[in-house]
């Protein structure tokens, strides 16, 4: 099972994460969409994806410099890991908080919601409320030197569950339920982060296209479009974490 879970799961979890967005852009590209309801409970969605929003992009960034200081051992990196995973953390659990009560409580949000939308939030509170009790209450924060050995094994792909033995149960349930939720990203409405708007940057200011070509649903790779922003920035995130991994590697 000790296999299973940190040798061959992640990558069952991973390859849903890089795939299935590409399938569902090319099947279903409409279905990638936050099913906006910000007429309903405004105040309450303006202070909940606020806070969730720059609380995960700090919780994304001080996991970074966690998994570089896992395997460094430099104090710089685990301490900036410290605060901003930390301080995002919190962020994050409470404007996921506000966003589920808004869900539950305003009548108009309630009737349109489907499963996911309280799934993630679920998801989100278990695996911050894991972490941040592990740090707030049992002032537990050495595992990030057995987690990130673990993790860079996997982008190398020589996964090495046994290093996953030394971390603590409550460990082993952030994590799992953190790649539990990576796989699971692409099937909800969180895939709408692949599609960030960038190509406004470089499109014209009106864009034609002939009827002839109008619904094809071609791909392209000239960032006019949301697939193409999408491959890229799944390239990106996989080759740019083996290439961290590599080099992590090398610095053992």
């Amino acid at each position: 099972m000790n296999n299973f879970l940190w040798g061959v799961y992640p990558y069952i979890c991973f390859t849903l994460f890089f795939l299935i967005p590409i399938i569902r852009m090319r099947y279903r590209p409409y279905s990638i969409t936050t099913r906006a309801s910000g007429i309903f409970g405004r105040k309450l969605l303006g202070v909940s994806m606020l806070l969730m929003h720059w609380g995960i992009l700090l919780v994304f960034a001080g996991h970074i410099a966690g998994f570089v200081g896992g395997i460094t051992f430099e104090e710089t990196w685990t301490e900036f890991f410290r605060y901003a995973a930390f301080g995002g953390g919190l962020m994050t659990i409470a404007g996921s908080g506000i966003a589920l009560l808004r869900r539950i409580t305003v009548p108009e949000v309630k009737a349109m919601s489907q499963p996911d939308d309280y799934i993630i939030h679920i998801f989100l509170i278990a695996i911050l409320g894991v972490a941040l009790y592990q740090y707030a209450i049992q002032d537990i924060f050495g595992m990030v030197y057995a987690v990130s050995p673990w993790f860079v094994s996997i982008w190398v792909f020589a996964p090495d569950p046994e290093l996953m033995e030394a971390a603590s149960l409550l460990t082993k349930i952030h994590v799992f339920l953190a790649i539990t939720l990576a796989g699971y990203f692409p099937f909800t409405k969180l895939a709408h982060v692949l599609t960030v708007p960038i190509n406004y940057f470089v499109r014209p200011y009106q864009s034609m296209r002939t009827v002839g070509n109008k619904f094809k649903g071609k791909w392209e790779y000239s960032l006019r479009s949301d697939k193409s922003f999408m491959v890229y920035l799944l390239l990106f995130f996989f080759v740019g974490t083996i290439i961290l991994a590599k080099y992590l590697i090398g610095l053992e």
